[in-house]
This record gives structure tokens, sequence and C-alpha cells, in this order.
């Protein structure tokens, strides 16, 4: 499964469609699947089966199981840390499933085509920051990270006091498989402002690619003292925001009562925020527990503001989630047999 990463392009521009989100991102999407077929909208209603196990924790496929648990963490990751509330990096929606087998080719050369006329106009305009700002959203779509990341240091020189662009690069780096320079450069940032979020969720992230379980209890442990640290300050976004990097790093563990008693506190504490009961709703998906997560989703849908322009993006992954475990399902039932 390829992930999907964005910046804020335009910082000003904006209002918040609730008090859950300062700013509105623009997408930078990496190059997904073209052969994605058409998905109904969210539900739980796997095939029902009493007498089915509702934990698939031993699937007897071992690749069913590590392509679940992507599933989840990537499912989970998008609504609790990338939907924070003054993030600038977030999961992007992706074109209608619909839409995409009878637009690719066209929509593949008119990327080629803009790239060309991006670069033509920067020989001439070599510092025109919009127009680099463009051509790396391009390179980015047509898969070019090390030419994005390239681009992206144009941009840091350019715009020195913009961190937004230098998160954007070291995920660039550990989305490329480069997850050393990825925690280097998250730790750089990390120095210069002890609380960013979203730099401990990009070591996490490097942590789990790298599957260091060293390096993923380190952090942990960094970001319990950074919640103290904003507790005391009485920074209350920023220690919800480290609750949410905490649960996903127990959902990477395989911990997920322990991650559902997290967000279950979050939805106590901040009931209108619907990135908990999303989170939820994977989670009980896989776990087998229907009708729990169909409450769960429910709830998100009566939260989540109307024309979200993330709705999409969730809804194809919550099926994706759906679809794997199914097969966890289906493998275990073929065992048996």
């Amino acid at each position: 499964m390829e992930l999907s990463l964005t910046t804020t392009l335009n910082h000003h521009s904006f209002t918040p469609t609730t008090t859950l989100y300062r700013r509105s991102p623009k997408s930078i999407t990496f190059p997904k699947p073209t052969s994605f077929k058409p998905l109904p909208p969210i539900k739980s209603s796997l095939n029902r089966n009493p007498n089915r196990n509702p934990n698939p924790k031993n699937p007897s496929n071992p690749s069913l199981l590590s392509s679940l648990k992507t599933t989840v963490v990537t499912g989970v990751t998008v609504a609790a840390i990338f939907l924070t509330r003054k993030h600038a990096l977030a999961a992007p929606p992706p074109p209608s499933p619909a839409t995409v087998e009878t637009t690719t080719t066209t929509t593949g050369e008119d990327d080629q085509l803009e790239e060309k006329a991006l670069e033509d106009h920067l020989c001439t305009y070599p510092d025109d920051v919009k127009a680099i700002k463009s051509l790396m959203e391009v390179k980015i779509k047509n898969g070019k990270v090390h030419e994005a990341i390239g681009l992206l240091n144009q941009l840091i020189e350019l715009e020195p006091s913009d961190s937004e662009w230098q998160l954007l690069k070291y995920h660039l780096h550990s989305y490329s498989g480069d997850h050393e320079s990825a925690k280097l450069g998250f730790e750089r940032i990390i120095e210069n402002d002890p609380l960013k979020v979203e730099a401990y969720h990009g070591l996490v992230m490097a942590a789990s690619a790298k599957e260091s379980k060293e390096d993923l209890e380190n952090v942990e442990k960094r970001i319990v003292e950074g919640m103290e640290v904003s507790k005391k300050a009485k920074k209350k976004d920023d220690v919800r925001d480290f609750k949410l990097l905490l649960a996903q790093i127990r959902v990477i563990k395989g911990e997920y009562d322990d991650a559902l008693r997290i967000y279950e506190e979050l939805c106590k504490e901040e009931p209108r925020d619907f990135r908990p009961y999303l989170c939820q709703g994977i989670i009980y998906t896989l776990l087998g527990k229907n009708d729990d997560a169909e409450k769960m989703f429910g709830k998100y849908r009566r939260l989540v503001p109307k024309g979200h322009p993330y709705t999409r993006y969730f809804d194809d992954n919550m099926v994706a989630t759906k679809v794997f475990a199914q097969k966890v399902e289906n493998e275990r039932a073929y065992a048996k047999s």
C-alpha cells in the first residue's frame, strides 16, 4: 500500500469549518495504483458468522497479517496524526475510484506536460516560489521523489522560516526508504521545537518501517515526556495530539485494547472530534467486532464536516481495512476445513 502525503502550500486563505481545524491543506499525492476498483461507502458489515473468531490475531498466512497490520496502521495514522488541529501534513483524498481507470492516461500526459512547462518556466525564473511548489507537487505525483526533495531544498533556501518544507522533506526521505536521513532530520526539528508533534510522528514511522523495537520504545518515552511538559504548560491541543500519537504506537505494536482505551479517553475529553471514532472503527473492524465498528463509523459520519476534503480517502481506507479483515477470516476458515 502506498502512502499519501500533503503539505500546506497556502497558509493564509482559509476559513475553518470547525473548531478542530485551523489550516487548509493543499494536497500533494504520492502515486497510487491505477487498478483500484470502485468501492462502497464505509460499513462494517463483513460476512457475519456467529461462530467466527472475533480476534484475527493469528491468521495462518503471515503475509496477510503483515498486510492487515499495514492497513490498520496506515488508516489510524492518517486519521490521528495527519489531521491534528494545526498540522500542515495530511493524507489527501485520492481521485474518485470510478474515474481512475478512464482518466489515468490523460492525467499522466497532463502531468508530464505540466512538468515540462514548469521546468521551462523555472529556467527563466529560477526563484519563482509558486512555480517551484507546483513542480514539486507534480514530481511527487509522477513518483519522482528524489527530484522533489531537490526542489524542497530550493524552497528551504528561499523560505527558511517555513518549517513545513523541512517536515515534508524528511517525510519524503522516509517514503523513499532513507529512514536514517529522515530520522536525523526529524531530530533536528525537535531540537528547535521540542513539542513538534509532526516530527515525533516522523520518528515513529521511521522506527516502524525499520522494524526497530528499540527506536520505537525510545520515541514512545519521549512522546510521554512531551505530553507531560504540555500538560504542565496547559497546552491542551498538544496534549491531545501526543495522546493520538501514543495510540498510534499501540496500534503498531498490536496492542489494540490499549489503543482503544486511549481513543475512548479522547472521545470523553472532546466528543466533537471525529478522529478517535474513526480510529476505533478501523480497529473494531479488524477485530471482527462489526456492531461496535458500525457504531463508531456512525459517530464519525455525524461529526465529520460536510464536504470535508478527506472523506473519500477515509471511505477507501476503511473499505480496504474490511477487505483485509475478510481475507484473514477466509484464510482461517480454509485452514480449519
